[in-house]
């Protein structure tokens, strides 16, 4: 297991890529087991979720024998402003991507309630929203971090290349029928995303507000589709929704850049101390 973390050490990227390939193949696995054991397919929503749990603990019981969980931000809550700054950010998106798919507010919550859809979406959401915060802004970007968190290019680049890998693997919507010009602002939009997300985690140096950010933007935009029949979402759709995001990445980045390099926050200096020289080196900034 050591010889693995000094690989993710001495060759960061391909370390990133190959664990994100492995956290998704786990999750397929594990959903495919879960759907064969529950009799349903494994598209719905019950198989995915315990997919994602299941690789979700495959990789905290790695990052604890590694010692990574509150450097990575995972059992860091955060502080009192981060969180005002949080339930703004929440209520922006809701409002943001309401408007940009639907035009207005459409939640039929008493309708969707009332069938249990809605619990079902709130579940799921909450379940992918801690998955992938946990795998992209808390495994992937420390594990990049802690080698490039020296520089100010080195910062960004560990955000970029997150974002990247949290947007790609969106491109698999093409093999189920979606078109690929829909696909593809599906991926920009989720890079879009992963930017300030990260960005965001960096600040804080808690994952937490990142994972509720995309859980509630999610389920604000699935519970919306669900209260509304035939529901398509279209490309220019998509793009309302990105480009209601980019002064959030403008703002998270200047700002992360602008306090980085700075001193590596207290926290974190006994996790520094086992780390290489290039360890993150982030101030909290939120």
């Amino acid at each position: 297991m050591r010889s693995i973390e000094r690989i993710s050490t001495t060759h960061p990227l391909p370390f990133v890529i190959l664990a994100t390939v492995a956290w998704m193949l786990t999750m397929g696995v594990a959903a495919a087991i879960a759907a064969w054991a529950l009799q349903r397919p494994v598209a719905s929503l019950l198989p995915q979720s315990l997919g994602m749990l299941a690789a979700t603990g495959c990789l905290l019981a790695v990052m604890g024998r590694w010692g990574w969980l509150r450097a990575a931000g995972i059992t860091a809550l955060g502080s009192r402003r981060l969180w005002l700054v949080t339930v703004g950010l929440a209520a922006y998106l809701v409002l943001a991507y309401q408007m940009a798919f639907f035009r207005g507010i459409v939640l039929n919550l008493s309708s969707l309630w009332g069938s249990g859809e809605a619990q079902s979406i709130l579940l799921h959401q909450a379940v992918v929203g801690v998955a992938e915060e946990f795998l992209f802004r808390g495994f992937l970007l420390f594990a990049l971090v802690r080698v490039w968190g020296n520089s100010r290019r080195g910062l960004l680049a560990a955000v970029a290349w997150t974002a990247l890998l949290f947007g790609l693997p969106h491109i698999l919507q093409t093999f189920a029928g979606n078109p690929l010009d829909d696909t593809l602002m599906t991926i920009l939009n989720a890079v879009v995303s992963g930017l300030w997300y990260g960005a965001l985690v960096l600040l804080g140096g808690s994952i937490w507000p990142a994972v509720l950010l995309h859980a509630a933007t999610n389920a604000a935009f699935q519970m919306g589709g669900a209260s509304l029949p035939n529901f398509d979402p279209s490309v220019a759709d998509y793009a309302l929704a990105t480009a209601a995001e980019l002064p959030l990445v403008i703002a998270s980045l200047w700002l992360l850049l602008r306090r980085a390099p700075g001193s590596v926050p207290a926290r974190d200096r006994e996790q520094t101390a086992k780390a290489p020289p290039r360890a993150r080196s982030v101030s909290q900034g939120l």
